[in-house]
């Protein structure tokens, strides 16, 4: 049994990015420049990652797969894999509250709660906890730039007319209208041309894997404020 005063919390990308080097190399050694390397993080949290996975008995002290990690790597003996993990990590009271694969994550974070956490926090492990105890593999697909299911032609690309230039046709593509995530038209800011020339502006944001819950929230309410609305008149 894992000490009850520390549980694990280990972001989604590398509980699926270990899985998947050593589906390729199952004897690999992780260590941390090798996961920084891999997993395009600092060597500091790659350091920190592989202490989470030592504790939820993935890798050995030498960086190595465990006799667990070569069955939680297979398809097939991946959900008697995390039972097992499940088991070894976290105390009973917890896995009779929530099994492996019915877990309810309210219960969840009130359970951490209960052990003294901020509400953050119980959040965090909360999300670790419902990640490893999940007994099917459901690593997240790739983003795909194919047109999604319900989007229309017309939205997935630019609309075109014809123009009149000395009797010649010609095609001329419409300016698109901004559109959210959920494809509905937003007007412009108050003081903007539709018609002004776009901008496309990508911003990148290196969040803490101890980040909580509230902190993260900030973090895009600000983006929000500073990126997108409208400037004061």
């Amino acid at each position: 049994m894992a000490d009850k005063n520390r549980y694990p919390q280990i972001p989604s990308t590398v509980w699926w990015g270990v899985r998947s080097i050593l589906n390729r190399t199952p004897s690999a050694t992780i260590d941390e420049r090798f996961l920084s390397v891999q997993l395009d993080v600092q060597e500091a949290a790659a350091k920190a990652y592989i202490n989470e996975l030592r504790q939820v008995g993935i890798v050995t002290d030498e960086g190595k797969a465990t006799p667990l990690a070569q069955r939680w790597r297979l398809d097939d003996s991946y959900g008697d894999a995390v039972i097992d993990l499940i088991k070894a990590t976290y105390p009973e009271g917890l896995v009779h509250i929530a099994p492996p694969g019915e877990a309810e994550r309210q219960k969840v974070v009130s359970w951490f709660q209960k052990e003294g956490l901020g509400q953050g926090a119980a959040g965090n492990k909360a999300a670790t906890y419902l990640l490893l105890s999940s007994p099917t593999p459901n690593e997240a697909p790739k983003a795909s730039s194919k047109t999604t299911q319900g989007d229309s032609p017309a939205r997935a690309r630019p609309a075109r007319r014809q123009a009149s230039n000395g009797g010649k046709a010609n095609e001329v593509a419409e300016t698109p209208n901004a559109q959210d995530r959920h494809g509905e038209v937003k007007t412009p800011p108050a003081g903007r041309s539709a018609d002004a020339f776009p901008l496309n502006v990508n911003v990148q944001i290196h969040i803490s894997a101890d980040a909580g819950t509230e902190q993260i929230e900030s973090i895009f309410q600000a983006m929000r404020r500073y990126l997108y609305d409208a400037p004061a008149s």
